[in-house]
């Protein structure tokens, strides 16, 4: 595996559980011994906020590292959690102010490959780096496809969330235009409730439409989920043994088993 092996999570529909991936899966990761870096490029700050870092007293947050050529990435680092394991999570913190970043980006020659470039700084840092991404289409969502090896798409298990998946895809297929890249990415299916024919059928159809494009495991809804906002820690972290700490990390080990052919896979929990 590459190192560090970088996921942007991404969808342009909100209430799809985003950032509780971004959060959940980061802290499954570390379980298994593996550094973490979670980078909150959406300026509404939520992943920041979740962590219980308080944007607006940041000194510094992602935005002087995407536009300062003297600024040391390091200076930005908040470190959250260290596991006894070797595991951490580390993170990259956002604020009201990206918004303004975002203006000069999108005037700036090669504005949306800076964010990949400085990326190159944590080269032998972290093992997994994972990036919030603003919602909507504009330069700091193209800095982030660009910056990654791969797209997680939060996708909700209704038929609603169609439509949001098919304008991402679209939007995709831009970056990949206006880039001259090609992205790799995987539907990731959240609040799935079994006792529901509509949970059901929707699951069935986005595996069927994006049949090589879908992580095998999905998200069950889990009202532990909002504790562990409310308290702003991961829930893996609270309770690994809740049903949604569980599913998480499945999928944490699907991405282990993929990239490392299950060799590396630390504490196996």
């Amino acid at each position: 595996m590459k190192a560090p092996y970088i996921f942007t999570t991404a969808n342009q529909k909100g209430g799809v559980g985003k950032t509780t991936t971004v959060i959940t899966l980061g802290s499954s990761l570390s379980v298994f011994g593996f550094r973490v870096l979670l980078i909150d490029l959406d300026p509404q700050a939520s992943l920041t906020s979740h962590l219980a870092v308080e944007p607006e007293k940041l000194e510094c947050y992602v935005g002087d590292l995407m536009t300062s050529d003297s600024f040391n990435p390091a200076d930005a680092i908040i470190n959250k959690y260290r596991l006894k394991n070797g595991g951490c999570i580390d993170l990259l913190p956002s604020n009201i102010n990206l918004a303004r970043i975002e203006a000069e980006l999108s005037i700036s020659k090669g504005g949306g490959l800076k964010l990949r470039e400085k990326l190159k700084f944590f080269k032998n840092s972290y093992d997994y780096i994972i990036i919030d991404s603003s919602p909507a289409l504009s330069v700091l969502l193209i800095s982030a496809v660009a910056a990654s090896d791969e797209i997680i798409i939060p996708v909700m298990a209704d038929f609603l969330s169609a439509r949001g998946v098919d304008l991402l895809l679209s939007t995709i297929t831009k970056i990949e235009k206006a880039l001259n890249t090609k992205c790799t990415y995987r539907l990731l299916i959240t609040m799935f409730d079994r006792r529901t024919n509509s949970s059901l059928k929707s699951a069935d159809y986005f595996k069927n439409k994006y049949r090589n494009n879908h992580f095998s495991g999905l998200i069950n809804i889990d009202t532990k989920f909002r504790d562990a906002s409310l308290i702003k820690k991961p829930l893996t972290y609270i309770d690994i043994n809740s049903r949604g700490a569980l599913d998480y990390i499945e999928v944490a080990r699907e991405i282990i088993n993929g990239l490392d052919g299950g060799d590396n896979e630390g504490n196996k929990k």
